[in-house]
């Protein structure tokens, strides 16, 4: 099971897709999130792990199977989001069953009515929800609360949890998260931001993205339209003119009816999607960047730093899906010293914590001579980077490192050499203070010598301070 390998990470995945679900539940009601963790031991091996959230609630009656059905809930539009009500949180749910045999607990309240508390296991031969209980139960607000029982170790896990709850917040600035295990007082972290991220716009997909199960998938919701009206309805950046184009480009009648085409038009079709230049790029409204200010603020809030620069590169994109990268590059003595620096890796808002030697961000960071950017001796320097796009290439399914993809890479480099002069420039000021003070030194030590028997030969009195003398011969950066 996907992100579910051992006993440790199983209890990072589990907590992850849960605070996940939350945040954007969150975010869609344009609410600061305010989340709160609790994971209690019920034994010694057993665990019950905890997360409610302010959101807007689920609808009643999709709560079975959102959390009971695997692969529920497919949408045929695109806009970032963190995780979705899908394969992650029934994946963990389904952790739970099988280690614990213990049921997922799902109390949630929207504004339709009073509260829902629902106990679901799932039947995984016919990937079917089986609700054990369902009553209603008010909350004080709306939102949801699920708990899950599994077998974990906390112990270990512990440190990893605590890393990601506390680089969650860097990611989500305006988020406030409350957490505690096994009854000790809570940590609060987070608030560094006030203001709610203005929400991504969901946007229909590009047609270069349409491989051919997703076209498939599509053309079956209306087989009875004309094809030409299929395109322009399903795909964005698609106009009348565009389809026609497309339609003459394949060599497809535009009156066909979906009904009428065979496997090998859609293929053919799916092929030709990919193939034809006449798209325009596409729309990056449905993208969510951390943004400068509140980027620089949640690290300064996290880490003590002497330096930081911000750096953004224009949105590209990589087989259809719209992406960008932005990081920040960061000199603090609470960082490791290295010869090259520290690398913390975000994907859509998410804390990427294992498996970091696979991934496409650290190989970048790596292929670097850093030397060229002012590292020549071990420097406690952080790169902080942050991806997002409608659709991660992750690895793999536990959803931990990026895969290679050249358009992807060539936008990293281009970030993490645009914040590496940055740093060579700081290097640079810094090293020009240092020689700058030295000199200063130098010239206050004869400037003495000088008060001190100069005044004697000319018969006159010296002066009280030759500090601002010496001062007015050099500009020195005092704060770097």
């Amino acid at each position: 099971m996907a992100g579910f390998g051992n006993s440790t990470q199983s209890v990072y995945s589990t907590l992850r897709e849960l605070v996940e679900n939350s945040l954007d539940a969150c975010e869609d009601a344009q609410c600061i999130p305010k989340i709160r963790i609790t994971i209690d031991s019920l034994s010694s091996d057993v665990l019950s792990i905890r997360v409610a959230d302010n959101g807007t609630g689920l609808p009643y009656q999709q709560v079975p199977e959102a959390f009971g059905r695997v692969l529920y809930g497919s949408k045929y539009d695109q806009k970032q989001k963190r995780g979705t009500f899908g394969l992650g949180v029934t994946m963990a749910i389904l952790y739970g069953q099988i280690t614990a045999d213990s049921p997922v607990f799902i109390h949630t309240q929207n504004s339709s009515g009073p509260g829902r508390i629902y106990s679901l296991l799932i039947d995984v031969e016919k990937n079917l929800p089986i609700i054990e209980n369902e009553r209603e139960k008010s909350r004080s607000k709306d939102g949801t609360t699920v708990a899950i029982t599994l077998r974990g170790d906390l112990k270990r896990a512990k440190e990893r949890v605590v890393e990601y709850i506390r680089l969650t917040t860097i990611a989500s600035p305006h988020a406030v998260i409350e957490f505690g295990f096994d009854g000790e007082s809570t940590e609060v972290v987070g608030g560094w931001s006030h203001k709610v991220p203005d929400a991504p716009v969901s946007s229909k997909p590009h047609p270069r993205v349409a491989d051919l199960e997703l076209l498939r998938r599509m053309m079956a919701r209306s087989p009875s339209t004309k094809i030409h009206d299929f395109l322009v309805d399903s795909f964005q950046q698609v106009g009348t003119r565009t389809a026609t184009r497309f339609l003459k480009f394949v060599g497809i009648d535009p009156g066909l009816r979906i009904e009428s085409l065979t496997r090998a038009d859609i293929t053919s079709l799916s092929l030709s999607l990919r193939r034809f230049d006449g798209f325009g790029p596409p729309d990056s409204r449905c993208l969510s960047p951390i943004g400068e200010e509140a980027f620089l603020l949640s690290v300064e809030s996290l880490f003590s730093n002497s330096w930081m620069q911000y750096s953004k590169r224009s949105p590209s994109e990589w087989q259809g899906h719209p992406f960008f990268v932005e990081g920040i590059i960061a000199v603090g003595n609470e960082f490791p010293k290295g010869d090259t620096p520290t690398l913390y890796r975000f994907a859509n808002r998410v804390p990427l914590l294992y498996d970091a030697s696979d991934d496409i961000l650290t190989k970048s960071v790596k292929r670097l001579n850093w030397k060229h950017y002012g590292i020549s001796v071990p420097m406690p320097v952080a790169l902080f980077i942050h991806f997002g796009s409608t659709k991660v290439p992750y690895r793999a399914a536990g959803k931990q490192s990026l895969a290679h993809m050249k358009e992807i890479e060539t936008d990293v480099t281009g970030l993490i050499r645009s914040l590496g002069r940055s740093l060579r420039k700081f290097a640079c000021r810094k090293e020009q203070s240092k020689r700058d003070a030295r000199k200063m030194q130098e010239f206050s030590e004869m400037f003495k010598i000088v008060t001190k028997y100069g005044p004697a030969l000319a018969e006159v009195e010296p002066p009280s301070s030759t500090t601002h003398m010496v001062r007015s011969l050099f500009e020195v950066n005092t704060d770097v």
